[in-house]
């Protein structure tokens, strides 16, 4: 329920803090289990960002970096296909 006081700039503004507090989250949970998994054996992990519409990534396996950005470039090249299209409602 969103009370009537509550501004679209509040809503923004939530919404980014979750989103924000989530990232957090999951990069936190990322280290604790490669700790974790470095202790038995092996943890591979690559994570992926965008910076505006350039992909960025990195992780500890040169091969699941590349797969990963070269999935961020399949996206990107998707979004802008799919937004270059001038469909009208």
């Amino acid at each position: 329920y969103v009370s009537a006081e509550m501004t679209q700039r509040q809503l923004l503004q939530i919404g980014i803090l979750l989103a924000f507090i989530g990232a957090i989250i999951i990069f936190i949970s990322l280290i604790t289990a490669a700790a974790k998994e470095k202790e038995k054996g092996g943890f591979k992990f690559s994570v992926v960002g965008f910076l505006g519409f350039i992909p960025f990534g990195f992780g500890n396996d040169k091969k699941l970096i590349m797969l990963t950005l070269i999935i961020a470039a399949v996206v990107v090249a998707a979004t802008i296909v799919l937004f270059s299209r001038n469909i009208k409602p």
